[in-house]
């Protein structure tokens, strides 16, 4: 296509958001629309296919190569700002701009190096949250996202591009979306999802009308598929599909969006399936798909499975999440009633392999965190509520750091 086309067809994409967005505001009149002089993006309406992410130097065959993925400070990072707690600062005294950088290397100077040089065992926590705040930090955006309400989508967005990019220039965020499984859960009936499906879209076009032409790496609905299986059963798969699509087209409508969609994990449902439903999301519309994201299945499993998939969605490209698989997952003793794996928060897990993009596998573009490790489940006795960062949990996941991808696989702790 023609770049003059394409600028075209990107333009009407987004002005089609824009106007969804604004019939939400103006029935609402929740959020102020107005021009951000520090939030205009410098790139283009016109997608280079050879380089989507408009890096600056193309990237070759894997659109992520050479991208820097954002890394957060301590005021929103998840562990610079428990590191600052740990030396007795409020992380929200930081600004926006203070880089993890900055941060890490203050460390090393001043009253933070005579703390910690007093101090072993704080020394110790301090140095194991440093593993997880070197590594970039996955932004979440969904029905939670400051209550998820008319506009509030549209404004946690813009803040993450206008303010919260300030703590590392240049960068590209990784950021997933969780719009549709909260909302509907595990097994929805068509009626359900009819219900759920206004205020499903509404998010979705804020999401990508907040977006606009800023490069962003997009990993579409965390649970999408891989806890679907039971629609199937029913036959009430389509309509659950159908949302899905919707997402999906209007992600891929976006300039610099690299776009992969939630396929699940090797130890739940087949490729055969996995594939199907995929086919069925418009998967050629994007990047590929991501798997593993809430388990903790080791790498190579992963990638098998995974390049089975591929097979049968037109050679589909994928992105393996390795926050918390270093030491694979911890198996069920009872998998017919219990489920293949203990999600449960289970003991004796490890960071896994950390972010690349040279994966040495030709199909995985990329290994990535996808959420930060160290959030509880809440369901393991002494845990904190679901959703809430737990300090031992991230300290003892970092203390078995391991970069490995398989159980037959030499360990290259780190």
């Amino acid at each position: 296509m023609l770049p003059a086309l394409v600028a075209i067809v990107l333009a009407g994409a987004l002005g089609a958001a824009a106007v969804a967005l604004a019939r939400v505001t103006s029935r609402g009149g929740l959020l102020a629309r107005q021009a951000d002089a520090g939030c205009t993006s410098s790139h283009s309406a016109v997608r280079d296919p050879a380089n989507p992410l408009d890096l600056p130097a193309p990237p070759g065959p894997n659109p992520l190569y050479g991208a820097h993925f954002f890394v957060d400070g301590p005021r929103h990072g998840v562990a610079a700002g428990a590191i600052a707690q740990l030396l007795g600062v409020d992380p929200s005294r930081y600004p926006d701009g203070y880089s993890w950088a900055r941060f890490k290397r203050s460390l090393g100077h001043g009253r933070f190096a005579r703390l910690l040089a007093r101090r072993p065992a704080l020394r110790y926590r301090v140095r194991q949250l440093e593993k997880i705040g070197d590594q970039p930090e996955a932004q979440r955006f969904s029905v939670f996202s400051a209550g998820g309400g008319p506009g509030k989508i549209y404004a946690q967005v813009q803040k993450m591009f206008c303010y919260k990019l300030s703590a590392d220039p240049g960068s590209v965020p990784i950021v997933s979306t969780y719009f549709l499984h909260p909302v509907v859960h595990s097994c929805p009936s068509p009626a359900e999802l009819a219900g759920a499906a206004p205020e499903f879209k509404r998010r979705v076009d804020e999401l990508v009308a907040a977006t606009g032409t800023n490069p962003v790496v997009y990993l579409l609905e965390v649970d999408a598929y891989g806890s679907s299986s039971c629609m199937l059963h029913r036959g009430d798969l389509a309509s659950y599909e159908a949302l899905i699509r919707y997402e999906v087209d209007r992600a891929a409508q976006l300039p610099h969006a690299v776009v992969y969609l939630e396929a699940g994990y090797s130890d739940s449902n087949s490729a055969t399936y996995t594939a199907r439903a995929l086919n069925n999301s418009d998967i050629g519309l994007i990047r590929g798909f991501y798997t593993n994201d809430t388990h903790f299945n080791w790498t190579i499993n992963e990638i098998r499975w995974a390049n089975r998939v591929s097979r049968m969605t037109n050679g589909a490209h994928y992105v393996v999440n390795t926050a918390m698989n270093g030491n694979g997952p911890k198996r069920n003793r009872h998998p017919a009633t219990q489920g293949n794996e203990d999600l449960c928060d289970p003991p004796g897990r490890a960071l896994g392999p950390r972010t690349t993009t040279v994966t040495g596998f030709a199909l995985v573009d990329a290994f990535l965190w996808t959420h930060p490790p160290g959030y509880s489940n809440g369901c393991r006795p002494g845990a904190p509520p679901s959703g809430t960062f737990w300090l031992a949990r991230a300290i003892s996941l970092a203390a078995r750091a391991n970069d490995r991808v398989g159980p037959r696989y030499a360990s290259r702790r780190y």
